[in-house]
């Protein structure tokens, strides 16, 4: 009865009286903030929302101060929050993220209470190979505002900065690719043609080398112009690449690149790459070399070719300082690669061995384009210049495809005026256009021009350019570019121009209109700087990307290692897998569908820089439509 009325029972009943104390006992110890553990999943580039919970009997809501302990290599994203035990972070990096969060609660000892959190963060796409990255090494070059990314199995960079005003090289050495690679700076007060023709003449009469492939012209990520040209050297003796290198260091740079890497292998042929990348506004020039064994370079199974292109095609170069980031992509494949190739030949009996030549390269030209899975078709013309341009009906031109066993044995025939080696089985030639024989550039453009004209009654494409297919054309001549230029350029000026280097600049834009690739087997006439009347087949080349082979010293094998660099740029440009930002091409990863693909010049992937693009070579791994290609890459940040 008394259970409502405490108290006043308790008087009655001698109770003791019970009120509440909300005091606690010296003997109990008091409750500490305890922190919830905070982990969560997120993908990069999603916003994940974080709250940090702390057990104590006074919340509070503000105070909170979160931060990024520990994050991932290049990740640069930070905690965003307002002082609540609220935040959002936004990763760009995969990988685990620490944070921490000093809350405004304390201990009893007095120390703020401090909360982690962890946040596992996946790729933004799960199937990218992201996850088989590996960073590169980034190398100072002395005296130099610019550094290199060179792949891990470079070995140790030796640095030597003994040239004048702190100036020297960079040595480095792959002995399992038998690659050896060379980086100097040096002033360069002249244009980029007349700087890299320069260093290419010193390399060239260092070495004995014969040139391969002479100007082809890029641009670094930053924007910088560079040229690369390709060269041989038989050596009388057996030696390396590494003392070919060196043979270079002493006599042109004049340093010595010090002790290099042992196990590289002796051989008697080697491959040079020179690439000169001008810097105009500081008068200064990077010069990037690189020398392997041909027959390794030529060994699509090897490494040896992609290692060198990998550092002479300048991926790896930027300022001092820059740093590498890590990106994920994907392209869907939608097409077959195609391209149509014009050979526009001259026919005069001074070209007859260079056409021999021509011919003898015939299969390998062929087996490269279908190894690079390119849907090819060869039209060879002769090199005339009749205004109205050839009649497609009379004979009847007929393209070469790729795919036609007897394609390499028909190119041979048609690209030789006279049999190709005396066989009496060839009664084929360079398909008929009037109008004198010596005149390339302009045989391509009436040849196009014709082509074009028909392409609306030619739903096949029997006789015109297919409209999807890949534009290139193949200058080929022994004479001076004023035969172009006065039998039919210079027959239209209100067309090509008032002066010679104007019409030279017109039929380089006219090819580069047209979206065509551009390369010539020509010789130069003239030191004067392009656009040159007297070298206008080699000009027109150059000036629209392509590049051209030095008739003059080309032998057989020149040839046969040009046409090589020929079908790599035909492949390059002919593939849709482009990439969104320049990639540091030795660290790319490339995976179809879920499946890692090798990089490989026989049965994988490859990059061409002129494109940027992903070129996929054999057939185990080329994408099907409708299949999905992810490549992952460093990249610098500018």
């Amino acid at each position: 009865m008394c259970a409502a009325l405490v108290s006043a029972c308790g008087s009655k009943t001698g109770l003791r009286d019970l009120r509440f104390d909300a005091s606690v006992p010296d003997d109990v110890a008091p409750v500490e903030p305890a922190c919830r553990p905070l982990r969560l999943r997120t993908r990069v580039g999603v916003a994940a929302p974080l709250t940090i919970e702390v057990d104590h009997t006074a919340p509070r809501t503000s105070g909170f101060m979160w931060s990024v302990r520990m994050a991932p290599a290049r990740a640069r994203a930070t905690v965003v929050s307002t002082g609540s035990a609220d935040a959002t972070l936004t990763p760009d990096a995969s990988g685990t993220w620490d944070l921490v969060v000093a809350t405004p609660y304390t201990r009893s000892t007095g120390e703020s209470v401090q909360c982690p959190v962890t946040v596992l963060v996946d790729p933004a796409d799960p199937l990218c190979p992201e996850y088989a990255l590996v960073e590169p090494s980034v190398v100072p070059i002395p005296g130099s505002s610019r550094q290199i990314a060179l792949d891990p199995a470079w070995s140790t960079a030796r640095i030597n900065a003994g040239g004048p005003e702190g100036t020297g090289l960079v040595a480095a050495d792959d002995p399992d690719a038998n690659v050896a690679t060379l980086l100097w700076e040096f002033a360069a007060p002249r244009d980029l043609a007349t700087t890299a023709g320069e260093l290419e003449g010193r390399v060239v009469s260092a070495v004995g080398a014969t040139p391969v492939l002479v100007g082809r012209e890029g641009s670094t990520h930053e924007g910088l112009r560079y040229r690369r040209s390709s060269f041989r050297v038989a050596a009388l003796e057996s030696t390396t690449a590494a003392v070919v290198r060196d043979r270079v260091a002493r006599d042109v740079v004049g340093l010595n690149p010090g002790p290099y890497a042992q196990g590289f292998t002796a051989q008697r042929a080697f491959v040079i790459e020179v690439t000169t990348v001008l810097r105009p506004d500081e008068g200064r020039a990077v010069m990037i070399l690189a020398t392997a064994p041909e027959a390794f370079y030529d060994d699509p199974a090897r490494a040896t070719a992609s290692r060198l292109a990998d550092v002479t095609n300048a991926t790896g170069l930027a300022r001092a300082g820059a740093a590498l980031d890590v990106t994920c992509q994907r392209t869907t494949a939608t097409r077959q690669v195609t391209a149509d190739f014009l050979w526009l030949v001259d026919t005069s009996r001074s070209m007859e061995d260079d056409q021999e030549r021509l011919g003898n390269t015939a299969e390998r030209f062929f087996r490269e384009m279908n190894s690079a899975g390119i849907d090819l078709r060869v039209g060879v013309v002769q090199a005339g210049s009749r205004a109205s341009g050839l009649d497609l009906d009379d004979p009847g031109f007929e393209w070469i495809r790729g795919s036609d066993p007897m394609g390499p044995q028909r190119l041979a025939y048609e690209v030789t005026y006279r049999p190709w080696r005396n066989d009496v089985a060839d009664t084929l030639s360079p398909y008929p256009l009037e109008g004198q024989e010596e005149e390339p550039v302009a045989a391509g453009i009436v040849t196009t021009e014709a082509m074009d004209r028909r392409a609306p009654m030619d739903p096949t494409a029997r006789r015109s350019f297919r409209p999807d297919a890949t534009r290139a054309a193949f200058f080929v001549t022994d004479e001076i570019g004023t035969n172009d230029d006065a039998r039919f350029f210079a027959l239209d000026a209100a067309r090509w121009g008032a002066t010679g280097p104007d019409r030279v600049r017109g039929a380089t834009r006219w090819y580069a209109d047209r979206a065509f690739l551009t390369f010539a087997m020509a010789n130069l006439f003239s030191r004067n700087a392009c656009p040159s009347v007297e070298n206008f087949v080699a000009c027109a080349a150059v000036g629209n990307g392509g590049a051209y082979i030095p008739l003059n010293t080309a032998l057989d094998a020149e040839v046969a290692s040009a046409l090589s660099r020929i079908v790599d740029a035909v492949a390059g440009a002919a593939s849709e897998f482009t990439v969104d930002r320049q990639p540091v091409s030795s660290t790319l990863r490339v995976a179809v569908d879920d499946r890692l693909a090798p990089r490989s010049r026989a049965d994988g992937f490859d990059w061409n820089q002129d494109a940027r693009t992903i070129v996929f070579r054999g057939n185990t791994y080329r994408p099907r439509r409708g299949q999905v290609v992810r490549s992952a890459y460093f990249f610098w940040m500018r």
